[in-house]
């Protein structure tokens, strides 16, 4: 790669190619946040009930909250406030940067970002602000990762909300997204460790069916009602799930753009075959933008670890595993995408989730102070990380 002769003092995307704040080539290489503003069912502390029959997700845990005895209003706004506090602290970016990755994708939802779907969520702003602050100490990039839409983009329970699919053809949601991000634009347009915009995780066309054009001439909305603020930050569209499932960047005219595929091998077939696969497609498609590949796990998988570091640097692609730390109580015993043979996180804990439903403040209190990485251990993926980038380096 060739650097970039006008540098802007932002990450910028230039064909196919990125480039930091200096104009130097660059690759983007770290880890999600999962489960920090976002948790899911087969990774959270926390269940609205029978952990093998209600899915756990945050519309519901507002609802069964609000029905608890125990959890006054102002109780069930402290108790959120004490997981996000106590899951992510200033060691989770020193542990990161000490991997010599350099960026960490964090995801909100419409359940943190605003107070109820359309008012925006003035403590969210503050505690995104102090992650960023982290970001820039620990010398690391941040995505902004929209995961969870105002009326759901997919219906998946990593949404914050499996009961509806509302977000596309309804026009108080799509508003509301479009407002969601001019905030986020406003807030956060001078800041150099944000590395992009991730409007919409995972998105669908329609329940259970890969993504489209119904939502890439959404994502154009969003990415006219940003640039009417921000010009300087790169924009992510992601193609879910595979490079197909794009449109071609022309189409829009869209400048400093990238494209994000997720990658999770659940087929049979070896991890080289599959990393082939992915690649082949997304050289037929020619969109001409970088590639991030914001998700992918090996699981306990140790060699597809390396071999896909490999495959994807040879490529150029940055890339982001998920996740940086789970709770394993709840894989390991479902069923979910089989994850009794799956393991998540660089660090993992084990804890009993914590019923909404019927806890007292307390309890719930006492579960959410127990989730800091102190109480975690590392795995298997943390040691091919620890090998890939930090001996490799050495």
């Amino acid at each position: 790669m060739k650097s970039f002769i006008h540098p802007t003092g932002f990450v910028q995307a230039v064909g196919r190619n990125l480039y930091d704040g200096k104009g130097n080539p660059l690759v983007l290489r770290g880890v999600n946040f999962g489960d920090w503003f976002v948790q899911e069912f087969w990774m959270a502390t926390s269940c609205v009930g029978d952990i093998y029959k209600t899915n756990y997700t945050q519309k519901r845990a507002l609802e069964v909250m609000e029905k608890n005895p125990n959890l006054s209003k102002e109780q069930i706004l402290k108790v959120q406030k004490v997981y996000i506090d106590h899951f992510i602290k200033e060691e989770d970016f020193a542990n990161v940067a000490k991997l010599n990755l350099n960026v960490i994708r964090i995801n909100f939802s419409c359940y943190n970002i605003t107070l109820d779907g359309y008012q925006l969520n003035p403590w969210f702003f503050k505690k995104f602000d102090w992650a960023l602050d982290m970001c820039e100490k620990y010398h690391l990039y941040c995505v902004i990762d929209n995961h969870g839409a105002i009326g759901s983009q997919n219906q998946d329970h990593h949404s914050g909300n499996d009961d509806t699919f509302d977000l596309y053809g309804n026009e108080k949601n799509m508003a509301a997204t479009v407002e969601v991000w001019k905030a986020i634009a406003s807030r956060y347009k001078d800041r150099t460790c944000v590395a992009c915009y991730d409007l919409l995780n995972e998105t669908r066309s329609a329940p259970g069916k890969f993504s489209g054009k119904v939502q890439f001439d959404f994502y154009d909305r969003l990415y006219k009602a940003i640039r009417e603020i921000d010009s300087h930050h790169m924009i992510m569209m992601e193609c879910f799930t595979f490079p197909t499932h794009g449109v071609h960047p022309k189409k829009y005219s869209w400048e400093n753009v990238c494209y994000s595929y997720h990658f999770y091998n659940l087929t049979p077939f070896l991890q080289r075959f599959c990393l082939w696969t992915y690649k082949f497609m997304d050289f037929i498609k020619g969109y001409d933008v970088p590639i991030i590949m914001g998700e992918f796990s090996c699981w306990k998988k140790e060699k597809d670890w390396y071999v896909t570091f490999s495959s994807f640097e040879k490529k150029g692609w940055s890339y982001l595993c998920w996740t940086y730390k789970a709770n394993n109580y709840v894989f390991k015993r479902t069923s979910f995408m089989n994850d009794k043979k799956k393991m998540w996180g660089l660090y993992e804990i084990e804890q009993e989730p914590v019923n909404l439903a019927t806890a007292t403040y307390e309890e719930i209190v006492s579960a959410y102070e127990k989730v800091e990485t102190k109480n975690a251990h590392t795995t298997i993926i943390y040691d091919a990380f620890y090998h890939h980038f930090v001996l490799k380096d050495r």
